[in-house]
């Protein structure tokens, strides 16, 4: 099942879908997003509030890339599917062979522990949605580019989505009890969270124009 979903997703002779799986894995790609998350953070809040939410995002990507990439990887040593001999040579490559070790991803695993905990931090659905389709897409053109197996990315999304959960109510309990005590918010222009819904917006309008981009 894994290589019959490799080969699958990797089966495309399409240029301009090579162009948009390269841009989607591509970090530098995300680096607006990025941007507005950090202003929508910081936006009217003290520094004792935005930090502690600032530095949850760089422990999830500190402690997902090291768990995925340092400790899991080599005790695993799975050869990426564009090195591994047996299938190598039947692969589209688009983006190079790459370097390393295959499971589980570490695109995967960032990208879930990001979208996790900002889907908790925001509390707004739309938001929600947003972030995992996201996720799911850069995940997705892992497979595309042959650098991953399905069952790569598949559980570094799970493996992801239990990092951002732990470090969102551990940090959440941390605030609690030595920082400040959150309140909830229960006006329309505002997320239970206390972030305002045009806020939210701003960021859905920067990753749908960040994929128009990709597109075009």
């Amino acid at each position: 099942m894994d290589n019959y979903l490799l080969f699958l997703l990797n089966g495309y002779d399409n240029i301009f879908m090579d162009h948009i799986m390269i841009s989607l894995s591509r970090t530098t790609t995300w680096t607006l997003m990025l941007i507005v998350t950090i202003y929508i953070i910081s936006k009217d809040r003290q520094i004792s509030q935005s930090l502690p939410m600032l530095a949850g995002i760089l422990l999830c990507i500190l402690f997902a890339d090291q768990i995925s990439s340092t400790l899991i990887k080599p005790l695993v040593h799975r050869l990426r599917p564009s090195q591994t001999p047996e299938i190598m040579y039947q692969l589209r490559i688009a983006a190079g062979r790459g370097g390393g070790y295959s499971f589980p991803s570490s695109h995967a695993t960032n990208v879930f522990s990001v979208a996790t905990y900002l889907a908790l931090l925001f509390r707004h659905r739309p938001t929600a949605i947003a972030l995992y389709l996201w996720a799911t897409l850069v995940a997705v053109s892992r497979v595309y580019l042959a650098m991953h197996y399905p069952s790569d990315v598949l559980c570094g999304a799970i493996l992801g989505t239990s990092i951002g959960m732990t470090i969102y109510y551990t940090g959440t309990w941390l605030v609690r009890h030595y920082i400040t005590t959150p309140h909830k918010y229960y006006s329309s222009a505002y997320t239970r969270s206390g972030f305002a819904t045009e806020d939210m917006y701003l960021l859905l309008a920067t990753m749908s124009l960040t994929l128009l981009w990709i597109l075009f």
